[in-house]
């Protein structure tokens, strides 16, 4: 009788799939030694190892399991253990293998089988003063988690080759189920293609980012760096589990989580996420947020970002020339304050012709499976999921041939009103306001003034704002747009305080740009465009008296 086997999914076996993660790990972190170890409670074999300079860890090489530090991570299942110098911890210093290798810091991660289990351990090694970050943890324990999943898929492929091969009188069953179990392994291996393709922009965050740490003394600048690795981190991981959970994901068992949180910081920081890359396209991201910092949401923050992130990096890579435009809006409200968060993400371009089976998804039943996403791309795909598990959904207008538009609605809930920053507005009610910029599609700012009482004269026209002056209006505060065309933001500033005594002066410039110590003495704050909301709240309220 014909000998029946099944095709792998991932991996042809553990050793491949172990030295994939390596490779990846090593992209990611700066650190010396990686290296995947697997033990049967005796012994302790090194399956997959990365030495960066020093080789501390060879491939192959085994010890006696109570000798390895290995040991010690799986004492506690699930634990992670982080030892910083092995010579001084009271678990390592009269271990042998410390004897010879010296002091090193040490991380390991188990990696766990599905029943619970152990299968070994993914561990880093490095001098003592090497510091690990929050983020490379998680990226640390996701791949773990992953690697286990690969274990418990091969196992489950071995058990059915066995069963296969033990009887005849079970061939017609479990041929069925061995093309069920080669089904889900193709689709798990297609839907393992696309994401690695859509996980190479978040990691591309991370490792632009990596060498920029948080310091005491940081500039504001620098945090807000950090900030995006943090972003671009929780994005990887939310890819990650995406992929480890899919077939939850595809039963329709994702949980969706009504918390109270910043709506508007969400979608800033969504936004702020983009702006390096639209700013290496030379295309202009622009946001308007028909919203008020100071109000409070009920939703489910992260997949709210997570879905308008796939939806920005669809129309940036989608856009050669031109812009990006998000707006967003919340319409309605009953008395128990829910309504309907709407978003737009407009852009200079048209759909890809392979995304055109997009445009037919709302008219699909809820239950969206694989075979219907794959072939389309794959954050649209996670957008309409997440909306739909939201309650919400996505739609794509064609604006003649050279705009697109994705609407976004989801339901929403009012909270509660921050009451230190309705303060702060209301001190602002009928501030006047010097706005000086170039028309384009950032009208941010003038809105959001407008929105919060303030009296705003605006104009593109340097000689129409110094006839204002000398007509009498005497502004509380001047916003300048450091991209001011006619005769320059910074003369502007100068010729400004020699017609009315010292105002306070607001200088917005674009994402990425630097302004010269001497320029900017003359300026009270300086803020980065599209500008946030709290950002620009914080600065007047500190410089409008």
């Amino acid at each position: 009788m014909e000998t029946v086997s099944i095709t792998r999914g991932f991996y042809e076996n553990i050793q491949e799939a172990a030295s994939h993660i390596v490779d990846v790990l090593s992209g990611i972190l700066k650190v010396n030694t990686i290296f995947v170890a697997t033990n049967d409670g005796v012994t302790n074999v090194i399956i997959e190892a990365f030495n960066r300079e020093e080789e501390l860890i060879a491939k192959g090489s085994e010890l006696p399991f109570e000798a390895s530090y290995c040991s010690l991570v799986l004492r506690d299942k699930g634990s992670s253990l982080i030892i910083t110098d092995t010579c001084e911890h009271p678990l390592t210093k009269s271990m042998d293998v410390t004897s010879g290798l010296g002091n090193r810091f040490f991380v390991g991660i188990p990696i766990m089988r599905r029943s619970g289990d152990t299968f070994g351990t993914i561990c880093l090694m490095d001098d003592p003063d090497y510091v690990i970050s929050e983020t490379d943890m998680k990226t640390l324990q996701a791949m773990a988690v992953f690697l286990g999943y690969v274990v418990d898929l091969e196992d489950t492929l071995q058990v059915q080759e066995q069963k296969l091969s033990d009887s005849e009188q079970l061939q017609a069953q479990l041929q069925a189920e061995k093309e069920r179990a080669e089904s889900e392994a193709m689709t798990k291996t297609q839907m393992l293609s696309l994401m690695s393709h859509e996980i190479r922009n978040p990691l591309n965050g991370i490792l632009g980012l990596t060498d920029l740490m948080r310091t005491p003394d940081m500039s504001e600048e620098q945090r807000e760096y950090v900030n995006m690795i943090e972003s671009s981190g929780n994005l990887l991981l939310s890819l990650l589990n995406n992929m480890m959970s899919f077939n939850v994901n595809d039963a329709g068992k994702t949980v969706v989580h009504d918390d109270p949180f910043d709506l508007v910081a969400t979608i800033e920081n969504t936004v702020y996420l983009y702006a390096g890359l639209a700013l290496s396209k030379n295309i202009e991201l622009g946001l308007n947020l028909d919203l008020n910092v100071s109000q409070v949401y009920v939703g489910d923050e992260i997949k709210i970002g997570q879905l308008l992130a796939h939806v920005i990096q669809y129309a940036i890579d989608s856009t050669r020339t031109g812009s990006v435009l998000v707006t967003a809006t919340v319409e309605g409200g009953d008395a128990e304050g829910a309504g309907t968060l709407q978003l737009h993400v407009k852009y200079t371009g048209s759909m890809l012709t392979s995304d055109n089976k997009f445009k037919s998804f709302n008219n699909l039943d809820a239950n969206i499976s694989t075979q219907k996403l794959v072939g389309t791309n794959l954050g649209l795909a996670v957008s309409q999921n997440l909306a739909i598990l939201m309650n919400g959904r996505i739609q794509v207008h064609g604006m003649g041939e050279k705009e697109t538009e994705f609407e976004i609605c989801l339901p929403l809930r009012r909270h509660w009103e921050l009451p230190q920053l309705a303060n702060i507005q209301h001190r602002l009610k009928g501030k006047k306001v010097l706005l000086a910029k170039d028309p384009d599609i950032l009208q941010g700012a003038s809105s959001l003034m407008r929105r919060w009482g303030m009296d705003v004269h605006m104009t593109s026209i340097t000689s129409e704002a110094y006839n204002w002056l000398q007509e009498g209006f005497k502004p509380d505060v001047a916003v300048v747009d450091m991209g001011l065309l006619e005769g320059g933001a910074v003369d502007f500033v100068h010729q400004l305080k020699r017609l009315i005594a010292d105002p306070p002066v607001i200088v917005l410039i674009p994402y990425g740009m630097h302004i010269d110590p001497h320029e900017a003495e003359v300026f009270d704050a300086v803020l980065t465009k599209p500008v946030k909301q709290a950002d620009l709240l914080n600065a007047l309220s500190i410089i409008v008296h």
